[in-house]
């Protein structure tokens, strides 16, 4: 458990939703969806909540190195 609050700990949020929201565009758009930039957007902002709850279950953890 602590290697998986120390990979949350350490993971960048912003790149990691910017790569949620270009893989489920090109999904969509593959998938011939009308309205993929709004689905996209949708996808995006339910990960982003995810992994923000992840980060704050994951911050109550301190790393290994931190706390010696």
């Amino acid at each position: 458990m602590r290697g998986f609050a120390s990979f949350f700990n350490r993971m960048n949020i912003w790149w990691w939703l910017v790569g949620i929201f270009i893989a489920h565009s090109v999904l969509y758009l593959a998938l011939g969806t009308a309205t993929w930039l709004a689905t996209a957007l949708l996808a995006t902002a339910f990960y982003g909540v995810i992994l923000l709850v992840g980060k704050l279950i994951a911050s109550r953890y301190p790393d290994k190195e931190e706390s010696k």
